[in-house]
């Protein structure tokens, strides 16, 4: 009997027993790769990039933009007995996107680069940074190649090395095993009851967890995949709820703003005219989930026959291989109001009306998925019961062993056989609902506050710019900080001053200070998380200039 690719015990060997039917489309260039194309291809590749000197258990950079090239190239490099790492593709010059990755080079001791054409001159000024360097193209000559053999691979061995942005702090390589990966592409697989029905349109970059790990875990379910470049799906979400039609897909991934975007897309006249009924899942994760996206995304879908339970609120991170708690498939969203103060100033969940004037929804991200163990701990140390406010912590096959030549980072991030995932949630029922991060708690004059909060009664403020806004406290903790952006032909006064009445009157808070900010001022990680914490520096940084 065949083995399945998720029964393997290494990627190397899951690509060889890929099912006839899985395949990877890519509608812009129509380009497509099917399972022997994978096959063959990647072990094409993998003997180019040993012939260019790749040796066992190193690590290789992988930066390229979205088309089949990615895939190859991450399957050739781990059969070439190497981790891969995906690197994030910017905006910025050659020379800048250079300086943003060349710690993350440094720090892996990187020898080799794998590039397609459109970041060509990116690798030249990484090699101008990091003279060892070498650059393999993705582009792979036509022809016969070496017949020799690769090298043996452990399910122990490194596969991915993924690097946190380094925005802030060095660079962090988050270790996953082949056999962490499959774990975790086993939890993904069976928590979310993928199938070989199953296709899944994607554009969140490869560089992301989701992006990565998502797609890889319906091709070795037996499924098929659409991948599209994140900035068509930013400039034409439309064409996405067209594409999910003309697919029969049943599979979409995205953060929760995405789903803003398709909802603001979904007219009347489009939806009358699709039929997406196949549509089961919408994956929303990689940053909270809003009650109020939920609301209006499945209204404004509804008459293309899209259920309620498409929507699909999960939590999940690079260190578990993505997935740590997913919903029961076919359950609609779940969504709870509780009160705020006693929440921030107690950690304890009291349920009151949607209507009640401290009430702050949390939805529902789920129960752990395959495999996965979860508990919360308060700042003592001590296991939280149900409806007490904890850092979250997991444990299991799927989890990180730590971070790549980093052991102060991995001894600081476990606390015994646990990871400190610096997440704070509680449980209700068995349901896990995320309220932020520690680090970004805001405490004003010994009062907390979820910055969430400050930002979501921000954000619905006239005149602020695609909603577009963070909070944080100030360095002395005296006064709550909201940085937003301000709508062309909006005033800045006008709206700050909204905006602090809100605040003030909302929060009970009489220390608050409004930054207006021009669009697009606010700076995102990779993923396209808003940076609370780099916010604050580059605003400090601007007070010291003007003085």
């Amino acid at each position: 009997m065949t083995m399945r690719p998720l029964d393997c015990p290494t990627l190397c060997d899951a690509v060889r027993v890929l099912g006839p039917e899985v395949s990877v489309a890519y509608p812009r260039t129509g380009e497509r790769l099917g399972a022997t194309d994978l096959d063959s291809a990647s072990e094409r590749f993998a003997h180019r990039l040993v012939a260019a000197g790749v040796c066992p258990k190193e690590v290789v950079g992988l930066l390229s933009l979205t088309g089949p090239q990615v895939l190859v190239g991450l399957l050739g490099i781990v059969r070439a007995g190497a981790a891969a790492s995906m690197f994030p593709t910017g905006a910025g010059t050659p020379e800048r996107e250079a300086e943003r990755l060349a710690p993350a080079i440094g720090a892996a001791r990187m020898r080799h680069l794998v590039v397609d054409s459109d970041c060509l001159d990116t690798a030249r000024a990484l090699q101008g940074l990091c003279p060892d360097l070498t650059v393999v193209h993705t582009g792979t000559p036509a022809g016969p190649f070496s017949t020799g053999r690769l090298p043996q691979v452990a399910p122990e061995d490194l596969a991915v090395v993924q690097f946190t942005s380094g925005s802030t702090s060095a660079p962090k390589g988050v270790m996953l095993a082949h056999a962490t990966v499959l774990a975790g592409l086993r939890a993904i697989a069976a928590s979310a009851e993928m199938n070989r029905d199953d296709v899944m349109v994607t554009w969140v970059p490869h560089f992301h967890d989701m992006g990565l790990f998502g797609p890889l875990a319906v091709l070795f379910a037996g499924g098929s995949v659409q991948v599209i470049p994140p900035l068509e799906f930013v400039r034409r979400p439309g064409r996405v709820l067209r594409l999910l039609a003309d697919t029969g897909a049943t599979m979409l991934t995205g953060p929760d703003f995405s789903y803003q975007r398709l909802a603001a897309a979904a007219t009347p006249e489009l939806m009358t005219e699709l039929d997406l009924s196949r549509w089961r899942l919408a994956f929303n994760g990689a940053e909270p989930v809003r009650a109020t996206t939920i609301d209006t995304f499945t209204t404004r879908v509804a008459r293309a026959r899209v259920a309620p339970s498409t929507m699909y609120p999960v939590y999940g991170m690079a260190e578990a291989t993505l997935a740590i708690t997913f919903p029961t498939p076919g359950t609609t969203p779940r969504v709870v109001h509780l009160n705020r103060r006693r929440l921030s100033d107690d950690g304890l969940a009291v349920e009151v009306s949607a209507d009640h004037p401290l009430a702050k929804p949390l939805v529902s991200v789920g129960r752990p998925v395959w495999g996965m163990r979860l508990r919360l701990v308060d700042a003592g140390g001590a296991v939280c019961g149900p409806g007490r406010l904890g850092e979250i912590q997991i444990a299991g096959p799927a989890v990180t062993t730590g971070y790549y030549g980093d052991p102060a980072a991995t001894a600081e991030a476990f606390d015994g056989p646990w990871l400190r995932t610096g997440d704070l949630g509680l449980q209700l029922d068995g349901d896990l609902f995320v309220t932020g991060r520690r680090k970004e708690m805001i405490i004003v004059n010994g009062q907390n506050h979820f910055p969430e909060d400050a930002e979501s009664l921000a954000r619905e403020q006239p005149g602020v710019h695609r909603g577009r806004c963070v909070a944080y406290a100030d360095g002395a903790g005296e006064r709550l900080v909201v940085a937003v952006e301000i709508a062309p032909g909006g005033d800045p006064d006008i709206v700050a001053g909204q905006i602090h009445r809100e605040l003030c009157g909302r929060l009970g808070l009489a220390a608050v200070h409004v930054h207006p900010l021009r669009p697009g001022w606010l700076p995102r990680t990779t993923s396209g998380k808003w940076q609370r914490g780099l916010t604050r520096e580059l605003l400090a940084e601007q007070a010291v200039a003007k003085h």
